[in-house]
């Protein structure tokens, strides 16, 4: 078959133009807003989540950061009882498969971490110094620095988990995407200049044209949630599509525990409230966990048999009613 030159032209400019968008997979966490997740040539969608050697979360502490008093009402009224929900409940525990008492696919030792349940730390209004509506990354994290080095945000640890909330009509841009027009929501991790590792998320108000389809607080629970699981597997996120230490979880081509269940919602019922969380990929079953989930997990069927209708004797095992 013949082909032109300028067919092959066309061909080598297009295919230039997928490999360009399917090299932003998933930067710094990002979750893409409707209609804006780039395009990717290759897909490790039907693969699992490899460990690339860095640290993960293991008991997180979430404390909400208000970005002024101007934060929507509803959401400082309500993100607390929302993350001392989940934090507890069945829906941290089966994320145990994501320890890191394993060697990661360099060959290196992993951390030897071991990922459980988390807690709600409070929430913190702060007054920025920089009083820009206009926020690139850089200045969020300079600001975080700053409360924290000022004694208004709690310091720090290998378990703190700063998720911050932003009025409405704010605009964030993290390399070259702006909130709520490229991106819903993102989570990071810098190091201070004293070596602490500072590990956050980025939650603009984006009512709920671009980021779900339910009630607008039901809409931020997903978005919290999705954000809040993948700082805890990998709460150092790739800037692209090759994943590296240290990054912890991700997919070859750079993608997290909850890129690959976006638009799958489930529920967590307990502490009074049933709260819209995200679906999480299960490296077991190559599939996205469904749920719904609860404060106790399910017993497993040995363990009411073994703890009342089972005995023992010099004979095995025998039920206590014989």
């Amino acid at each position: 078959m013949k082909i032109h030159r300028a067919s092959c032209a066309a061909l080598a400019a297009g295919l230039s133009l997928l490999l360009s968008a399917a090299a932003q997979a998933a930067p710094h966490g990002i979750l893409w807003a409707r209609g804006r997740r780039p395009l990717r040539l290759f897909s490790a969608s039907s693969g699992n989540l490899l460990y690339y050697g860095g640290p993960v979360i293991s008991r997180v502490k979430v404390t909400a950061v208000f970005w002024t008093n101007q934060v929507n009402r509803e959401t400082q009224a309500r993100i607390g009882s929302f993350f001392s929900n989940i934090l507890d409940s069945s829906y941290m525990d089966w994320l145990s498969e994501y320890d890191t008492d394993l060697r990661a696919v360099d060959g290196r030792a992993g951390t030897g971490q071991k990922i459980g349940r988390g807690s709600y730390a409070g929430s913190v209004t702060i007054q920025p110094r920089n009083a820009s509506r206009d926020l690139t990354d850089a200045m969020l994290q300079k600001e975080l620095a700053a409360q924290i080095a000022a004694g208004r945000l709690p310091p720090p640890d290998a378990n703190t988990l700063y998720m911050l909330y932003f009025p409405p009509n704010y605009h964030i841009t993290i390399g070259q995407e702006a909130s709520c027009e490229a991106f819903c929501a993102y989570h990071e991790g810098f190091k201070t200049a004293s070596g602490a590792s500072v590990f956050y998320g980025v939650m603009p108000d984006c009512g709920s044209w671009s980021c779900g389809e339910g009630s607008r607080f039901n809409n931020l629970s997903s978005v919290s949630s999705h954000e809040a699981m993948e700082a805890v597997t990998d709460p150092f996120p790739t800037p692209g599509s090759n994943p590296a230490y240290p990054q912890a979880w991700n997919t070859s081509d750079g993608e997290e525990v909850a890129d690959l269940c976006v638009g799958g919602d489930s529920t967590v019922t307990g502490h009074g409230l049933t709260s819209v969380v995200q679906q999480l990929w299960d490296n077991r079953t190559h599939s996205c966990l469904k749920g719904p989930w609860a404060q106790r997990a399910a017993t497993p069927l040995l363990g009411p048999l073994a703890a009342g209708l089972l005995r023992f004797n010099p004979a095995g095992m025998v039920p206590a009613s014989w």
